[in-house]
């Protein structure tokens, strides 16, 4: 019987482990796929949802995907701040080069934009740390929400 139950586990434990903690689009997945890193890429994911720190820092520099895959991208760093909150989130990102921030600013707008109006107006209000982190002033925040036809303006 205890046999049995190791097994069990085992098993269990190496199925989920190839498994994403989130749900990696299809576009993105196929990016990463010819890359061959989109194993590395889940366990990163996985890893970060699990609040390793190092994970999530290696899933902020990622600084080279394209088109759809990169919006796909935004919306997963989005998914792990939600998760991981913005005090430990905005940590990891006060580690991150000013340089890198350029491409990460980028990747949460695109991942805003997948989202829905009410979301995107409430984000920064939700995670201020984390917003304050990547340097969106007020008028940066205001240009982004008239250039993807949010609203015209913050006030």
């Amino acid at each position: 019987m205890k046999r049995k139950v190791c097994f069990i586990i085992i098993v269990v434990f190496s199925v989920s482990c190839n498994r994403p903690a989130l749900v990696i689009p299809d576009t993105l997945e196929l990016q990463l796929r010819n890359r061959d890193s989109y194993r590395h890429y889940v366990k990163l994911v996985n890893r970060a949802m699990a609040k390793d720190t190092i994970a999530l820092q290696e899933l902020l520099m990622i600084d080279d995907l394209s088109d759809a895959a990169s919006y796909e991208h935004g919306d997963i760093l989005i998914q792990l701040l939600e998760n991981l909150g913005d005090e430990q989130y905005s940590k990891v990102l006060s580690s991150i080069p000013t340089k890198q921030k350029v491409f990460l600013r980028g990747y949460f707008e695109a991942g805003m934009d997948i989202r829905k109006l009410e979301y995107k107006i409430r984000i920064d209000k939700e995670y201020p740390i984390t917003f304050n982190e990547l340097e969106f002033d007020e008028k940066e925040k205001s240009i982004f929400i008239s250039i993807c036809g949010c609203i015209d303006s913050l006030n």
